[in-house]
């Protein structure tokens, strides 16, 4: 028969416990607050970096734009009053236009470039060979016609192109002679362009050409244009970028005489102020 032990009867074994200890309310919180400043410190940065991102990539696009535009701009317009034959006579080399082109420009007599406006040119050249287009890929047609040839009755399509600059929903557009609805990209971001013309008098192949006065806006009907100085007002596509900092691209722009309307900053968009000058060497001696 089994025996109990005397001093076990009748009562329970207590076995020692470990000491357990849970977290107290103050310890709760002072870990929630910690989490809470971090997670605060985190936000911010990626806010910030969000934010400069947004501001240099709305610069680098606005930097983009302007060399583009200007680069063109210059590319172009110095091909204005171009001749294949440069001892033939402006007035042979440019007749008058009849009646306006498709693109809206007419041209006078000997004339290779006019404004329409203080933001709207029209320039007309000569091809330099026959695989030269023009802005809208239009073939020169003078394929039969040697090195340094003159095309002999010189017009759309036939030894002759013609061009119109303009803005258009911001963008800066040509459009070929030949096109009346077709318009070809040169720059995106372009809110406004301001013209300067330098201008002389006279437009005898063989008179003194020179640059006696700077214009803007109409001209007189003798005024030639011998000269450009031009300023181009870009804004970023995106908006909410400057984060509340003044810029003095508007006061700027308004300087050189373009129009306030053109910059509008309760968007918040990033505006840059580019600009150039150039003489139409065609043009001039």
């Amino acid at each position: 028969m089994a025996r109990t032990c005397p001093q076990t009867r009748g009562r329970a074994i207590h076995r020692p416990r470990v000491a357990e200890r849970g977290l107290s309310l103050v310890e709760v919180m002072v870990a929630m607050a910690v989490g809470l400043i971090i997670v605060l410190i985190a936000t911010t940065i990626y806010v910030e970096g969000l934010r400069n991102f947004g501001f240099r990539t709305g610069q680098s696009e606005n930097l983009g734009n302007s060399r583009y535009a200007l680069g063109t701009l210059d590319s172009e317009f110095t091909k204005a009053g171009y001749r294949r034959d440069p001892t033939q006579p402006m007035d042979e080399a440019f007749p008058a236009d009849a009646a306006a082109l498709a693109n809206g420009c007419q041209f006078a007599v000997g004339q290779a470039m006019y404004a329409v406006d203080a933001s709207t040119l029209c320039i007309r050249y000569q091809p330099r060979d026959n695989n030269e287009k023009d802005c809208a890929g239009s073939a020169a047609g003078i394929a039969g016609l040697k090195a340094y040839e003159a095309p002999p009755a010189p017009a759309l399509g036939a030894g002759m192109f013609a061009e119109k600059f303009f803005l258009d929903r911001g963008k800066l557009v040509c459009q070929a002679g030949s096109q009346s609805t077709d318009k070809q990209e040169v720059a995106d971001g372009v809110r406004g362009v301001h013209f300067e013309f330098g201008v002389g008098k006279g437009s005898d192949s063989f008179a003194e050409r020179r640059v006696e006065e700077y214009k803007t806006g109409s001209l007189a009907s003798d005024d030639v244009i011998r000269s450009l100085r031009y300023a181009i007002l870009l804004a970023s596509t995106a908006e909410k970028l400057t984060g509340g900092m003044d810029s003095s691209a508007c006061a700027s722009w308004e300087s050189v005489g373009g129009t306030a309307a053109n910059c509008d900053t309760s968007k918040g968009q990033l505006y840059q102020l580019a600009s150039g000058s150039l003489t139409l060497r065609n043009l001039m001696p």
